[in-house]
């Protein structure tokens, strides 16, 4: 029996989601971070994109459980975008540098 709501485009649009919102609030945890501690702490934003794409592990893990694959394999698709843009965007400062 095929769960509902299993389609593609749901693991797609959960992936981008979770890994804007993870971003920005990391972000806001950063600011909050330097406002607590009285001096500036500053996190590379490459470092918080990464997390932000690495935190899609946990919906994978609920698709997973719950036998939802082509959602599965949507967020799957939607994480190697988001990884494709990462390297894109920082790789070339990471392979010169």
């Amino acid at each position: 029996m095929v769960p509902r709501n299993d389609h593609i485009w749901i693991g797609l649009a959960v992936s981008f989601v979770v890994s804007f919102v993870a971003y920005g609030l990391f972000l806001q945890l950063g600011e909050w971070l330097t406002a607590g501690a009285g001096r500036e702490i500053t996190f590379r934003p490459r470092t918080l994109a990464l997390m932000a794409i690495c935190l899609n592990v946990l919906p994978m893990n609920v698709f997973r459980r719950t036998y939802r694959t082509r959602s599965l394999k949507g967020l799957v698709i939607g994480v190697m975008i988001l990884a494709a843009a990462w390297f894109f965007y920082y790789g070339r400062e990471l392979l010169n540098g």
